[in-house]
This record gives C-alpha cells, structure tokens and sequence, in this order.
C-alpha cells in the first residue's frame, strides 16, 4: 500500500467504517493508536486497537491498558 491513502483503500481498510481510521500497515496501525482520541466513543477507540493489534500488539495492548486506565474504554 502506497504511502497516499486512496479512496479505494480507505473503503477497504477503514477500521470504524466509513473509510476513517485505515490500518493496513505497520505505520499506519501506530498512527490510528495516536489518534483514537479522535474516534466517536469507546466502540470505535475499542476496534481502531483491535486492527491496530494485527500489526504492532505490543501497542495495541498498553494503549488498551491505557484507556482502560483512564476510564475511555
């Protein structure tokens, strides 16, 4: 997958639906943890980790712990 997201590959990787948050690399699963913040409630935050976890777990799991943490989750 090309640095630039399309179009196409927001449609398909799109973590929450409506092409927000696209995960299909490595890069890009760390960058959709950064910005959870962003997402519209704790169902989103929760499935923006789940595909993120695919490619960095390790991440997935501390931000997981974090939010839970923090009660956003």
């Amino acid at each position: 997958m090309a640095a630039k997201v399309t179009a196409e590959d927001r449609k398909e990787h799109s973590a929450v639906g409506g092409g927000r948050f696209p995960i299909a690399t490595r890069q890009q699963a760390i960058s959709a943890l950064k910005l959870r913040g962003h997402a519209k409630g704790s169902a989103e935050r929760r499935a923006i980790i789940r595909k993120a976890a695919k490619f960095v777990p390790a991440a997935a799991a501390a931000a997981l712990k974090a939010d839970k943490a923090s009660g956003k989750l």
